[in-house]
């Protein structure tokens, strides 16, 4: 119901209107008078109605003053004036004011509620046009969001040329260059405003793909400022736990990468190794032993190091990366005396994840894993700890040497499938991860990792690869060439060859025309 305040200095008028009307059946609350804008002005500040009725003629403070406050300090309040005077002057100031009814004295009840309902249908229509606005904005402001965190999230998966990434930054008003980047990947368990600082702090685009999730594209033009930032960012995050152990963090940081094709070999690192900390997390969450010290002293340990040892280390460097990744234990500054145990649990563990991403977990290696975990309790020096180190990695490299060919069974599949698909148009890393079953993250580090290419580049290698065949071959136009090789737009193909090959394809046509002459 709409609140109704009336000014007039004429307390018979304010009687006859408060009493002649029923208010609540007409759907009104009649929330109180005052005899002059003087003293209306704080009443109405107090009860703030809907409508304000008051007359123009008043000692003190006359309506048309009051309606000018009323429009400056509450311009949603509408205003009804009655005037015993029927002059154009008021009228037209009443106008300029933009009061919502100017009416004549003597009015009826009748005539009254007959203008209140009209005001009170105007509010009404203004309400549901402000809500329509408010929920039309409230709906392109969405769908810029998922749009924009769309785009980051493929351009981190490595969907986008450089070209394309700058077009369609610009497109949403993302400041999107810079010489270095690297990634941040943070789920929160409860409170994601707890790591807001990241980009409060640091130049960024932070988005989302999940529930909880935080994705931040760290930028900046030194590299060396960029490794530092991203150690103290880790140490704050680490450090994050002691702080809010009831909101714990699970987290990845890429390497700092150049270039924007960089971001997504970052990306993945960062991906890969907060899947790592989600296991280790889980693990840790179920030990209630493990005290806060010995949790803070795994800080010194790079998780990092191991991983990519485990996919690309040596046997014959396994003797110097156990000194090097176990030394913090060797300096004999451990505090807790639970580190050593939560030190070999972490590596075992980080062990078993690691066999399972690559499908190497078969019986026979999980259960010889399983009984080497089991000295792991019974280890007290730095020498056994070694030992337990390095009979762990030999074990893990012999049986990745074994079953591995020059590349892994996932980038295989996946040229496999590249090659026999590259004319489909609608070809990207996250349809062949999905022919291949793994994810697109995962693929495109290990791609980019064995081939030395990323899938994108060895996708456009392989389509101009064949243009220049059909070109050398065949009377076909561009267009049509363009079409045979997987590309919808002509203009987008021409612009690719030249810059593969640095010629135009008429240039390469002719070329081929004289060399065969």
């Amino acid at each position: 119901m709409k609140r109704v305040f009336l000014v007039d200095d004429e307390m018979a008028i304010r009687e006859g209107i408060g009493k002649c009307i029923d208010w609540n059946r007409e759907g009104f609350i009649y929330c109180g008078d005052a005899s002059d804008g003087e003293i209306a002005l704080p009443l109405i500040e107090k009860h703030q109605p809907d409508i304000v009725i008051t007359d123009i003629k008043m000692p003190f403070m006359d309506g048309l003053e009051l309606s000018r406050i009323l429009r400056e300090k509450m311009p949603s309040i509408k205003i009804i004036i009655l005037s015993g005077h029927d002059e154009f002057e008021y009228a037209r100031e009443a106008m300029r004011i933009q009061v919502t009814e100017y009416c004549l004295k003597p009015v009826s009840s009748q005539d009254l509620l007959t203008i209140l309902k009209k005001v009170s249908s105007k509010i009404d229509e203004e309400e549901m046009n402000n809500k329509r606005l408010s929920d039309l904005e409230n709906q392109l402001l969405q769908n810029k969001s998922a749009s924009r965190d769309k785009f980051l999230y493929e351009l981190c998966e490595g969907l986008y040329t450089f070209s394309e990434a700058i077009k369609e930054a610009s497109n949403l008003n993302l400041n999107l260059i810079a010489s270095y980047y690297y990634i941040i990947i943070i789920e929160c368990t409860i409170d994601s405003d707890s790591i807001d600082w990241i980009e409060d702090e640091y130049d960024c685009l932070r988005f989302s793909r999940k529930l909880k999730e935080s994705i931040f594209i760290m930028m900046g033009e030194s590299k060396q400022t960029l490794e530092q930032e991203s150690e103290i960012i880790r140490q704050r995050l680490v450090s994050h736990e002691e702080l809010q152990p009831e909101n714990p963090l699970i987290f990845g940081i890429g390497r700092v990468e150049s270039r924007i094709q960089g971001i997504t070999l970052s990306f993945s690192e960062a991906d890969e190794e907060k899947s790592y900390s989600t296991i280790i997390h889980k693990y840790s969450s179920k030990e209630t032993e493990i005290d806060i010290e010995s949790k803070k002293e795994l800080q010194h340990f790079n998780r990092r190091d191991l991983i990519d040892f485990l996919k690309f280390g040596l046997s014959s460097d396994i003797s110097c990366f156990s000194r090097s990744y176990s030394s913090y234990l060797e300096k004999g500054n451990v505090r807790s005396p639970f580190t050593t145990y939560y030190f070999l649990m972490d590596f075992t563990i980080t062990i078993s994840h690691f066999l399972k991403e690559i499908e190497m977990d078969n019986l026979e290696v999980m259960q010889e894993i399983n009984q080497l975990e089991m000295k792991a309790s019974w280890i007290r020096n730095y020498n056994e700890v070694l030992s337990y180190i390095e009979e762990m990695l030999n074990l893990v490299t012999s049986t990745r040497d074994r079953l591995t060919t020059k590349y892994s069974s996932a980038v295989q599949m996946a040229l496999s499938y590249i090659n026999e698909n590259f004319t489909d148009s609608q070809l990207s890393l996250q349809t062949v991860a999905d022919a291949v079953n793994v994810s697109a993250s995962y693929l495109s580090h290990m791609f980019s990792q064995e081939t030395g290419k990323t899938l994108i580049e060895y996708l456009t290698n392989t389509r101009i690869d064949m243009a220049k065949d059909l070109l050398k071959t065949t009377n076909n136009k561009t267009y049509e060439i363009a079409h045979q090789v997987g590309y919808i737009d002509s203009h987008y193909f021409c612009r690719t060859f030249k810059k593969v090959t640095g010629l135009t394809t008429k240039q390469y046509k002719n070329q081929k025309q004289v060399f065969s002459l």
